[in-house]
């Protein structure tokens, strides 16, 4: 992409005070440790040395025994991220599988799980890209739609658009009255006319509508501070709430608009 986007690691997401339970806890314990501190998951150790990980569904408070031997998970290289990782890399990571582990020197340094999408760095980096396409998109829109105001943008909406033009005009910092206008407002714009939405990649009217819909919704979830990912147990496609795999097809879909119009010659 022609400018620098702010990055974000498995590292910067993962929760570093790493608490942990000794293989000799008994199961009912564990359980309730992980239920009273809200945690999904955390290591086992055994003489000082990580020897599995105990997630919150493989135990519960009426589960009997001495050990956690029988329900631990090994710490396998499968549940284990380089802090490296980059944000989509972390994304795909996490529809297989709902938790992992950073580590170093025989320790466990972090544990990064799906509700972790929903802190600070998951929406800077998030907020960066769907605001890169905001400008991506006016700039369209003013090239392919110069009469979007007879698109089926509502009176009232046109109404906000100019009230803040004016307000703008006011203080002497006006720009085109597009730059007004709400993101729920482009993506109005752009799946009502085909010069607009082609360019951005896609093949039909439809599709346009529903992807950039996606968009539309997590950048008002970005925006006001609500749930990134509201369903961290499941990704069926049935499943209620956004989850992990909602929201990489969906990042993927800002991507995917942003090499299209860059390789169609806009550069904002």
């Amino acid at each position: 992409m022609p400018r620098d986007l702010h990055d974000c690691t498995a590292a910067e997401l993962a929760t570093h005070s790493v608490e942990s339970l000794d293989r000799d806890t008994a199961p009912s314990d564990a359980a309730a440790w992980l239920t009273e501190n809200g945690y999904d998951a955390a290591p086992v150790y055994a003489d000082d040395d990580p020897v599995g990980f105990i997630h919150k569904d493989d135990v519960t408070t009426d589960d009997d025994g001495d050990t956690l031997d029988d329900h631990l998970t090994p710490l396998t290289i499968d549940y284990m991220i380089s802090g490296d990782a980059a944000f989509p890399a972390v994304l795909d990571a996490l529809i297989e599988h709902p938790v992992y582990f950073l580590g170093s020197h025989n320790n466990v340094t972090g544990i990064l799980t799906r509700a972790d999408l929903n802190t600070a760095p998951a929406r800077i980096y998030l907020f960066d890209r769907i605001t890169y396409l905001e400008e991506h998109l006016r700039e369209l829109i003013l090239d392919q739609a110069p009469n979007w105001k007879d698109t089926p943008v509502t009176p009232q909406e046109l109404d906000d658009i100019h009230d803040r033009y004016e307000d703008a005009q006011a203080a002497n910092v006006a720009l085109d009255e597009i730059h007004y206008a709400q993101f729920s407002t482009l993506e109005t714009i752009v799946t009502s006319v085909e010069a607009c939405w082609e360019p951005c990649g896609f093949t039909n009217k439809g599709t346009a509508e529903t992807r950039l819909h996606d968009v539309t919704d997590l950048r008002n979830d970005v925006a006001h501070a609500n749930l990134l990912i509201e369903n961290t147990d499941s990704n069926d496609f049935l499943t209620e709430g956004r989850t992990t795999d909602n929201l990489y097809n969906t990042l993927d879909t800002i991507t995917d608009i942003l090499d299209n119009l860059q390789d169609a010659g806009y550069h904002p």
